[in-house]
């Protein structure tokens, strides 16, 4: 009997510091702006709850139905997840009624609210359009990266049949077969080539000169060099090396 006289007194307490609390919320001119006492006293409140909820709970743990039943894994868990299942329903009910009270505020006119409200209704408003414009931007974002992301599949997919085609020609020998022979690259080809072929006219005459260099002393060269004065230089030889 004791215990519950003493949960009787608290609650009795509890109730008249509440009463004192909300009278001074709701009538006492504060010197903090309104936002910020509000929230104090929000927190107040929450911790008086949680703390009357505790004073509560001490008398009904010691029923005897609790204390003398059975404390299985199972139980915890089963209590566990109650507990979280009631913070969630917690959770949820408080983020709709904050989304109602929002609500609520930006559809009433100005002229029906407080300067305080007035000022929070705007602040709202204008964080809502920041995040409808950033939302927009990250759909068009995501839009251009689809396309980034189709138009590099497409270059991937060109990329993969010129190569292969290459591939292909170069296997078969048939590349360069047409060619615009006016060009200036063909025509400083051209020069190049004869310049080549002047090389491998010089290099014969080298190698077959009777000169004081003994040629056999370097066989692996001078077969090297023969090879390269009897090979005939073209265009079209060249580009298909």
């Amino acid at each position: 009997m004791s215990a519950f006289k003493q949960l009787r007194d608290v609650s009795n307490a509890f109730e008249q510091q509440l009463r004192s609390i909300s009278s001074e919320l709701f009538s006492a001119k504060i010197q903090e702006p309104f936002e910020e006492g509000l929230s104090n006293k929000l927190q107040d409140l929450t911790f008086l709850t949680s703390k009357l909820r505790l004073l509560k709970a001490k008398p009904l743990s010691a029923l005897p139905q609790i204390t003398e039943g059975p404390k299985s894994q199972e139980t915890i868990n089963a209590y566990g997840e109650l507990a979280k299942w009631k913070v969630l329903e917690q959770t949820i009910v408080k983020s709709l009624t904050q989304a109602h009270a929002v609500k609520a505020l930006i559809t009433t006119p100005d002229r029906n609210l407080d300067p305080d409200l007035v000022e929070r209704k705007e602040q709202i408003t204008a964080a809502l359009k920041e995040f409808r414009h950033q939302e927009s931007q990250l759909r068009q974002l995501k839009n251009l990266e689809a396309e980034k992301e189709a138009e590099l599949a497409a270059t991937r997919c060109l990329w993969d049949q010129e190569l292969t085609q290459l591939r292909e020609m170069r296997e078969s020998g048939n590349y360069f077969e047409e060619y615009d022979v006016s060009s200036p690259m063909y025509k400083k080809l051209r020069t190049v080539v004869d310049k080549l072929e002047l090389m491998r006219w010089l290099v014969g005459r080298l190698v077959t000169s009777r000169g004081s260099r003994d040629w056999l002393a370097t066989p692996d060269r001078t077969a090297h060099l023969l090879r390269l004065a009897t090979k005939y230089n073209t265009v079209d030889t060249f580009l298909k090396d």
